[in-house]
């Protein structure tokens, strides 16, 4: 391979490629373009390069090779190329092999010749947005050129980099580059603008270029050139901008800032004096007098001018009118010029709101920050007189208009302006039609008023404006010229339009209903462009009328025209077509809400030429989209995605717009303009915009604005310090910073003695961390920074003591930090930080503490304080902090606790600390600091500059206010008074100090400390220093104490709280004075100005207390009557209350009293007391009881109101806690009686709390202590009176309603117990008209009354209680109250809504009796509880929080006890009048359909089993009624059940495999009442006989209702009305319980058709029935094992002949077909099962096969059984006939050895045996019809027995027997004999053998007796049925006979069921 060759084609392919075109946009796009090509050249010749030895010389010595680098780096006009390009070159010279060889040779002259370029790259103005800063745009650029030369130049090795500046004839230098690239950076142009929006790549390139070349350390770096350099990029940082300079600094961008600041580290990098120069210019950065002080949480970056170049207005609390306003102001050109422009007219009442304006708008124009604060505007300006309230909301209408009339006064421009771009003129003129004249007035306007209310948009509304109204007959116009009446038309018309046309909607109106204001959210929409022209008086009026009225107009509106005409003078023709330029939007309500706007800027455009919108929302300000002005302007509705849970599904959801358009802004259209839009001139403009752009540039030269020199240098001052701080709260910033002070110390010369690094970088450190870091409200390296302070800080004492030098000499840090810095964490820091530098110092300065003080002359007097601890620098900063507190800092500063806690650290370091500290009067510094705000009375005079800190000033003064940050300051000063006590026991404080702490009148500074409640546990500790071994100032102490208890009353808790922390420890250290000896003489003196907090204190005193326990024991006489009783205030009464309770030394007893809710309660748990402790309560309690007969001093309610006994009574109560306390109350009760009677019951008063109070404690003394009940009982007095006690029943009163609710139980559980005692009270208190009443009011409110009423129902239960040796007229005397009371209940009781009182009533006095349920029926008990019943039902189905299980059985239960009584008193005809009072009942049908609606599985089964009962006794009662009324129900629910052929939803009381148990109460409730008794067949979980728990459970659930079902058809064949509906309803219940093999239909039917009297019509209805088909196929199909039962068994032999074609039609072969498939699964199973109990089951699944074969071939055997059918039944046959061998053969054995057992256990045994099988065999008798589908068990011995026939023979299971005619039979049973009539009977006793009857009567009879049957009750008959058993039906032995049960185990039925089917077969 030629390498020359290649290498050159190789390069001219890439220079070609790389060739700048200037139609490089229209190439085509290829997959195989210039980028392509670039990159495999440039990997060909890569591999060329490092595989070829000679390629380096050919390729660097190309005379084309400078121009071909510059080509591809430089000039491609395709940023991909030059990527390509510099990515292999960068692989050419610093790739390598895999054996290590690298392409190094070719860096130096890659590099040379790319250097050759520099100053052409230097040429290319490489700007990039920085919104698309990925994509570099096309054409020539540097930014791949400066990436390569950057890392060539990193990759050139150090001995090649010295050799370069060495060398003179090197191809490069190094120390020459850097020199070159200083130049190029120092005279780059300033291309870069402001909020990173544009990028400079060049000057990026360079100064990473200059970074790579300094990390070589070129001469150049330490040169003199170097630190100019290092101060110009230090410049082209942080140069600060002004109005003439407005380019600077030059760095602008993050990324070149960010290269800068790399730049300034390298060039510091290893030399101290670039070092030295660049930290001297950053300390001056961040010295407190370069800036402002910064605000906290500051991050500048936050606030800086918007993208789009606009300024919001801030918004302070609800003036966004204002900011709105203010925005469209200054969005119009004119107005923004006019108005920065104007001068005062001179007029001093709006010079300040004109100034003011002029910096609102200079600010929006000029500044750098985000938004504007108006709040000095706000403050100047007035509206209605007053200045503007910034918490209140107004029009934005209303101050548009103020603003622009003040803006007329305000000069002769400003007017001018106002009416040119605001005034208009609408005239109203009244047209004539009977004369040639017109009336016209004219008014000026500066907005237009539009109605938005049923209108649809603007132009309707402009039609509203201008609307023509006719002035005609009644309502003529009076002409004022012709003196006549006339029609006219009267119009309101524009005559002048202003240049800005404001439109403001009216979306407010009153509403007059409901007297509020409203606003209308309706959609109004609005156009984009508007035409006036229509609405023009010219154009509305004929223009000869108003010629003729131009001559007739008045001076007034003669200037009012020459106005207008002025308004229009420089308009050449007439223009009246405007654009919309601006809109406010307001959201919320009529009360309040939001104000923003969408505004277009007209001077300057976007990318594609358009006018541009922006939104306008207070601070904030961004682009909007014009498209989206219809959604968020026009109102109107909006709608969203709701999702549905009921439904699933997401609905519509539509609600009206709160935000719509307020205020619409248009402005005129010039001719041009209207010319420009109408020809879409935009879509003709130029592809680069150059006539949008020359378009801009006129207006922005026309509207350019001067401003006057104040206003630019206010503005631009502000714009410096704006862009300073935002320089320096950066993290970009932030880590330039971190590298000078950690990593750059490590690199400069470690040589040097004194260490001047180190504390040039703590300097550093320390000044940016307090003076900029703690301000940045962004600081997440702030730890590393504290961290890295402290490490500078532990490595040179001098940097702690340049620290403390730096604070003593200027206090701004420990100022702005510890005292206004209003961030705990910050403040902590720095306390933390100066009390580590402090004992840093602590070894060294120690002890120059004292200086110039020795330990021998501590008490020279002649030291001056000024002069202590000078030699230290600590002492100086610490006296400085001292100085802090004595001048600048302000005692109601909230941030002082870190400041004090700086001053307890330092004093706890030791003693030299404190004795320091006392030296120099620490101690009265702190008293004088904290009393000078009590002399100036709380007043701070805040000085101007002071109200911007007014959020971090509180007051002392205020009382919720504890002011915790003096609480170290307390904690010091007891510190240093306990450190200055001398070895004499005795403190040694200066005079000074000393009088500070204890001098004046009532200790002043321990008084103010303890009222402010300022650290009272110091205080104490105080208080013990001051007071030990000095009795007279403890004395003092208390003195002072009590006489701001006297002065303070309520408001001195924190004196109380010092009493009990002095008395906290009474073996105190010694020398400490009895201070509770002290109070204890003071405390009756003080007790009677605030006796609550006093009784409170002695209350928390005798529980730690002994001496105060005793002390207060033996003084109960002088305060319990006072204050328990007697006093007015009852927080006394309950403090003196909890005292008493205290005073038992027991916590829990204690405990509970404090913390019960109810003080009338009684103990819920028994109290154990010691001995001492119940002494205590004895004493306590006896002396409350001796103070019965004072307390009826107390209960006059005139006098004394109704509550001082209450917590005497409490107290009462709460000691009883055995029955010792509530006998010791006996002694007492005529006491108690002289108090109650008269003077607490007689009184009509409602709420009686005193009352309430003692019946409670008289009820709680009589509860199980009888003694005391019979003081009431053996009173006549008592029992005479006790019933008299005034009671208010005002249930809507809550208060009463709350007394009544304690008290009533209590006073009724006394009657009742008084009940208890004494029947002859009882019967007494019976007759009383007071309990009648409470009956009467108060039960029917248990609610309410809930254990009042129980009360009561206890007692009623008690007075209709008769005892046997009740005497004749005491039960009189109970009849007539039970009769009396029932009488009450049933007639003056709504049932509806007192159902509970009813029933409970009901429920005591119905009990068993007989003749009470009579009087109940005869008093209209069943319609009442038919009410109480129809409550009940709607609460328990629609009320799902109502658990009424309870109430509807008890109502069910009570009308089905008086139904039976009914039923039996009619068939016993002792009452005549029965019938007539349950006919009287006219809502029976509707209670059984309600009924019916309990019957599902959402009802507990206690409900349906009391609905069944109900059900039954209706039936039994209401034959026909119910019949007509139930059966139809229950046939439409089957019939919809059966058609839809679902399973339906259950409830929670469905039966469930595995359930445990029933649930008692569910909140799950039935969708609607409804009857749900259905079952489907995919509702079971199991089939029958797989899970005998899950069977039960489905029998539980469905037999009651089939035994209703089958009682129904019963009542019907009695009745003799077997109509269709009823046998449908039978069968269909039939089939859906064919799953749970239930008899009772098949047995029913059987009985029927054995029955001679039944109309056989019924037979044939069955029959005919498709239900019934159903049944049998079901049968037949799937429950072939019900067939073991015999009912069912004995009736499919006696129907399926009658219905079999029906069914075999139909299904024969796929029975056949089931059948061969269930012999071949019962032949597996027969062989794989083991258990006895399966092998059973399988027998019986067996049998009911082979059941199901002899009924289907009895009728129809088939020609041939399939081979598999025959072979299984005798695989059948021949296991049956192996297991009865095994089982005959285990039977002789057992016989065996039961006979060899029977012969030694004598005769006696034999004889009971004997007797004992006899009555087995009678009992198989009797029930042989009571097999309920129980399969027979196998057992372990099975015994073979045979069963008896009516007749006593044996006989054997029917069988069925095949018919040899073309006509089938069915197997016939004995020949019958004469017939018995019975009716048919229950499923109860159907069950059971029944008695034949002894006569043949040919009729239904009613029991065991036959009679004839009673006709059923119906609205013409007389009564209900007198039957009172459920009707049977009879049949004759020898008609039918007996149903009969096989005791034979499955496996002989079986072989015996096979060896039928052969016999079938072979017939």
């Amino acid at each position: 391979m030629d390498a020359e060759s290649v290498i050159q084609l190789l390069m001219d392919i890439m220079y070609e490629a790389a060739l700048p075109r200037r139609d490089y946009n229209q190439w085509p796009s290829t997959s195989w373009g210039h980028v392509e090509v670039i990159h495999y050249a440039m990997s060909f010749l890569v591999s060329v390069a490092y595989t070829c030895d000679i390629a380096q010389p050919i390729l660097c010595s190309n005379p084309n090779f400078g121009k071909w680098l510059q080509r591809l780096t430089l000039e491609a006009p395709e940023p991909p190329v030059r990527q390509e390009a510099c990515q292999g070159l960068y692989k050419l010279c610093l790739g390598h092999r895999a054996d290590g060889y690298t392409g190094y040779a070719y860096l130096i002259p890659v590099l040379a010749n790319l250097l050759s370029c520099l100053d052409d790259a230097n040429k290319i103005k490489s700007i990039r947005k920085m919104s698309h800063e990925e994509k570099e745009p096309t054409g020539p650029g540097c930014r791949d050129y400066f990436w390569l030369l950057r890392h060539l130049v990193d990759g050139i090795s150090k001995e090649d980099a010295e050799n370069s500046w060495e060398q003179e004839c090197g191809l490069l230098d190094l120390n020459v580059l850097a020199g070159r690239t200083a130049d190029h950076i120092t005279n780059r142009p300033y291309l870069e603008k402001h909020n990173n929006t544009t990028e400079d790549d060049g000057l990026i390139g360079f100064l990473k270029l200059a970074t790579a070349v300094m990390k070589h350390s070129p001469p150049f770096k330490s040169s003199h050139k170097g630190r100019e350099f290092l101060i110009d990029i230090f410049k082209c940082l942080f140069a600060l901008p002004s109005q003439k300079t407005r380019y600077l600094p030059k760095c602008k961008s993050q990324n070149a800032r960010t290269a800068a600041y790399d730049l300034l580290i390298e060039l510091a990098k290893g030399n101290f004096d670039n070092y030295a120069l660049l930290h001297e210019m950053v300390m001056q950065q961040h010295h407190k007098d370069s800036h402002l002080s910064y605000s906290w949480d500051s991050w500048p970056h936050d606030e800086e001018r918007a993208k789009c170049g606009y300024v919001g207005l801030t918004n302070l609390g609800a003036t966004c009118y204002m900011a709105t306003c203010m925005q469209h102001l200054y969005m119009i050109p004119e107005a923004r010029k006019s108005v920065l422009e104007a001068k005062c007219s001179g007029d001093d009442r709006y010079e300040g709101t004109l100034m003011e304006l002029k910096k609102m708008f200079t600010y929006l124009l000029e500044s750098e920050r985000k938004a504007y604060n108006p709040f000095s505007f706000c403050k100047v300006y007035t509206m209605d007189h007053q200045p503007l309230n910034t918490g209140e909301q107004k029009d934005m209408t209303e101050f548009f208009t103020d603003l622009i009339t003040k803006l007329e006064e305000m000069g002769s421009d400003l007017k001018r302006l106002v009416k040119t771009l605001f005034g208009g003129v609408i005239t109203n003129n009244v047209v004539s039609l009977d004369c040639p004249h017109v009336s016209r007035t004219k008014e000026e306007f500066y907005t237009v008023r539009c109605q938005v209310s049923d209108m649809k948009n603007l132009y309707e509304s402009l039609d509203e404006v201008t609307v023509k109204d006719m002035l005609e007959g009644d309502n003529m116009y009076t002409c004022s010229k012709c003196q006549r009446k006339v029609r006219a038309e009267k119009r309101a018309c524009f005559k002048y339009l202003p240049s800005i046309l404001c439109f403001n909607t009216m979306r407010y109106t009153f509403n007059m209903v409901t007297m509020m204001k409203e606003k209308v959210n309706t959609h109004f929409s609005f156009p984009l462009r508007l035409d006036m022209s229509p609405y023009m008086e010219k154009n509305l009026i004929r223009r000869e009328r108003l010629q003729a009225d131009e001559c007739e107009m008045s001076e007034d509106e003669n200037d009012i025209d020459d106005v207008g005409q002025r308004m229009t003078s420089e308009q050449k023709e007439d223009s009246y077509e405007y654009e919309l330029i601006g809109v406010t939007v307001h959201t919320g309500t009529a009360d309040g809400g939001h104000y923003y706007s969408f505004i277009r800027d007209r001077l300057s455009r976007n990318e594609v030429g358009q006018d541009q919108w922006y939104l306008f929302n207070d601070a904030e300000v961004k682009p909007f989209d014009q498209a989206q002005l219809a959604a968020e302007c026009f109102g109107g509705e909006m709608t969203s995605k709701t999702y549905d849970s009921v439904t699933d599904k997401f609905m519509d959801f539509s609600f009206e717009k709160t935000n719509s358009a307020y205020m619409l802004f248009y402005e005129r259209m010039s001719a041009d303009r209207v010319a420009d839009v109408s020809k879409d001139s935009v879509a003709d403009l130029s592809a680069d915009g150059s006539r949008a752009d020359s378009a801009d540039d006129d207006d922005s030269h026309k509207f350019k604005i001067d401003l006057s020199p104040d206003l630019a240098e206010w503005i631009w001052q502000d714009n410096m310090q704006f862009l300073q701080d935002k320089n320096i709260f950066e993290h970009t910033y932030f880590s330039f910073l971190w590298q000078m002070c950690s990593f750059l110390p490590t690199t400069l010369p470690r040589n040097d003695p004194e260490q001047k690094v180190t504390l040039m970088a703590a300097k550093l450190s320390a000044t940016f961390i307090l003076e900029t870091l703690i301000h940045a409200k962004e600081k997440p390296t702030m730890l590393q920074w504290i961290e890295l302070a402290t490490k500078l800080f532990n490595t040179d004492s001098r940097c702690c003591e340049w620290f403390l030098d730096a604070m003593a000499d200027d206090d701004w840090w420990p100022q702005q930090i510890l005292i206004k810095c209003p961030i705990a964490a910050i403040r902590q820091m720095f306390q933390r930080l100066v009390i580590h530098v402090i004992n840093q110092l602590k070894p060294i300065h120690h002890k120059w503490y004292r200086h110039p003080l020795s330990d021998s002359d501590e008490d020279d007097p002649d030291v001056e304080r000024s002069v202590i601890g000078n030699k230290s620098c600590v002492t100086r900063f610490m006296k400085k902090m001292l100085v802090i507190m004595e001048q600048d800092c302000r005692p109601n500063c909230k941030y002082l606790q870190e400041y004090f806690t700086l001053l307890l650290e330092f004093a706890r370091m030791g003693d030299s600390e404190c004795t320091f500290l006392l030296r120099v009067n620490a101690i009265s510094t702190m008293v004088s600091f904290f009393m000078a705000h009590k002399q100036q009375d709380s007043y701070i005079d805040l000085s101007e500059d002071e109200e911007r800190e007014i959020d971090e000033i509180i007051g002392l003064t205020d009382e919720k206010y504890s002011p915790q940050t003096l609480d170290k300051m307390i904690n010091l000063i007891a510190l240093l008074v306990e450190k200055s006590r001398t070895t004499t026991k005795f403190l040694r404080l200066s005079d000074k100090d000393s009088h500070a702490l204890i001098g004046g009148k009532s200790l002043p500074f321990l008084y103010h400390q303890i009222k402010d409640n300022i650290n009272l546990r110091q205080t104490c500790n105080l208080i013990f220093s001051l007071s030990r071994y000095n009795e007279r100032l403890a004395i003092s102490v208390i003195q002072m104490v009590c006489g701001a208890v006297i002065r303070l009353g309520n408001e001195s808790q924190s004196f109380f709280k010092l009493l009990s922390m002095l008395v906290e420890f009474p073996a105190g250290p010694p020398g400490m004075p009895p201070f509770l000896n002290y109070i204890l003489q003071k405390f009756w003196e003080v007790i009677d100005y605030c006796p609550q907090l006093c009784l409170e204190w002695l209350s928390t005193q005798v529980v730690r207390n002994k001496m105060a326990l005793t002390w207060t024991l033996q003084n109960m006489d002088a305060w319990v009557e006072p204050f328990l009783i007697a006093f007015s205030n009852v927080r006394v009464r309950n403090a003196a209350a909890m005292l008493l309770v205290s005073l038992v030394p027991n916590s829990s007893f204690r405990a509970s009293f404090r913390t019960n809710r109810n003080i009338l309660s009684p103990h819920k748990e028994p109290v154990m007391l010691s001995e001492d402790a119940l002494g205590v309560l004895h004493e306590v309690y006896t002396h409350l009881l001796k103070l019965l007969a004072k307390a009826r001093s107390y209960v006059d309610a005139p006098t004394h109101g109704t509550l001082k006994l209450v917590l005497y009574f409490a107290v009462l109560n709460y000691c009883l806690i055995s029955r010792t306390e509530k006998q010791m109350f006996s002694r007492y009760f005529n006491d108690l009686w002289a108090l109650f009677q008269p003077k607490l019951s007689e009184p009509p008063i409602a709420v009686h709390h005193n009352k309430q109070a003692m019946l409670v404690f008289w009820h709680q003394v009589c509860l199980d202590c009888p003694d005391n009940v019979k003081l009431i009982v053996s009173n006549t007095n008592v029992t005479k009176n006790i019933a008299f006690n005034y009671i208010l029943a005002d249930h809507d009163d809550q208060e009463v309603v709350v007394i009544n609710r304690t008290m009533l139980p209590a006073y009724y559980g006394i009657l009742r117990m008084c009940c208890q005692q004494s029947r002859a009270f009882t019967r007494q208190l019976a007759q009383h008209q007071n309990i009648r009443w409470a009956f009467k009011n108060i039960t029917p409110h248990p609610s309410q009354y809930t254990v009042a009423v129980d009360e009561l129902f206890r007692m009623m239960q008690l007075m209709v209680t008769s005892y046997p040796d009740s005497t004749e007229e005491e039960l009189k005397a109970i009849t007539n109250f039970r009769r009396s009371t029932m009488q009450l209940y049933l007639q003056e009781l709504d049932a509806r809504a007192m159902w509970q009182a009813l029933t409970m009533a009901l429920k005591i006095l119905l009990m068993d009796n007989h003749d009470d349920r009579i009087f109940a029926l005869h008093h209209g008990g069943l319609p009442a509880l038919h009410e109480a019943f129809n409550t009940l039902h709607m609460m328990h189905h629609e009320a799902t929080a109502c658990h009424v299980t309870d109430e509807i059985i008890l109502v069910l239960t009570l009308v089905t006890q008086i139904l039976t009584t009914a039923r039996k008193c009619i068939a016993e005809k002792k009452t005549v009048d029965v019938k007539l009072h349950l006919t009287s009942w006219k809502e029976r049908c509707e209670f059984a359909r309600k009924l019916l609606t309990l019957l599902n599985s959402y009802s507990p089964p206690d409900i349906r089993q009391a609905t069944f009962e109900c059900l039954r006794e209706m039936v039994l009662t209401f034959q026909t009624e119910c019949m007509q009324t139930i059966v139809p129900v229950l046939v439409q629910a089957h019939s919809v059940f059966q058609e839809n052929n679902l399973p339906i939803t259950t409830g929670p009381y469905f039966p469930k495999t595995g359930q445990k148990g029933l649930m008692q109460k569910s909140n799950i409730r039935s969708p609607r009442p409804q009857f749900q008794m259905f079952l489907h067949s995919n509702q079971l979980e199991s089939s029958k006989g797989v899970d005998p728990v899950y069977d039960a459970a489905l029998h539980d659930f469905y037999d009651p209702y089939h035994h209703f079902v089958d009682l129904l058809f019963r009542v019907a064949v009695n009745q003799q009305n077997v109509t269709e509906a009823v046998v449908t309803l039978s069968a269909m219940v039939a089939y859906e319980g064919v799953p749970l093999h239930m008899p009772y239909f098949a047995k029913l039917w059987y009985e029927i058709y054995h029955t001679e009297h039944v109309d056989r019509r019924c037979v044939t209805m069955l029959c005919s029935s498709s239900s019934f088909i159903d049944y049998v196929d079901a049968v037949l199909v799937d429950e072939r094992k019900s067939l073991n039962n015999q009912h069912i068994y004995q009736f499919f032999c006696t129907y399926f002949p009658k219905v079999y074609q029906q069914v075999l039609n139909d299904q024969g072969q796929s029975l056949i077909n089931n059948l061969v498939n269930s012999v071949e699964a019962n032949r597996i199973s027969l062989e794989n099962t083991v258990s006895e109990k399966e092998l059973d089951q399988v027998w019986l699944t067996i049998n009911g096969d082979l059941r199901a074969m002899q009924i289907m071939f009895s009728v129809q055997p088939p020609k041939q059984l399939p081979a598999s059918l025959m072979e299984g039944l005798k695989h059948y046959q021949q296991f049956g006939q192996s297991l009865q061998r095994q089982q005959h053969a285990q039977q002789q054995a057992d016989e065996a050895d039961a006979a060899s057992k029977d012969e030694k256990t004598g005769t006696a045994e034999a004889k009971t045996e004997a007797v004992t099988t006899e009555l087995e065999a009678q009992e198989e008798q009797q029930a042989e019809d009571n097999d309920k589908e129980k399969p027979l068990q196998s057992e372990k011995t099975p015994v073979k027995r045979r069963r008896l026939s009516s007749r006593g023979d044996t006989e054997e299971t029917p069988v069925p027997a095949a018919s040899t005619s073309k006509k089938a039979a069915a197997p016939k049973p004995e020949k019958p004999g004469p017939r018995c009539k019975r009716s048919i009977s229950s499923v109860d006793e159907a069950e059971d053998q029944q008695p034949s009857c002894s006569k043949d009567c040919g009729q239904l009879s009613s029991g065991p007796q036959c009679t004839k049957a009673p006709p059923s009750l119906s609205d013409n008959d007389d009564g209900p049925t007198a039957s009172s058993e459920v009707p049977e039906v009879a049949h004759s032995p020898k008609t039918a006979p007996p149903l009969v049960k096989e005791k034979q185990l499955p496996v002989d039925m079986v072989v015996k069921n096979v060896d039928v089917i052969f016999r079938l077969m072979n017939k």
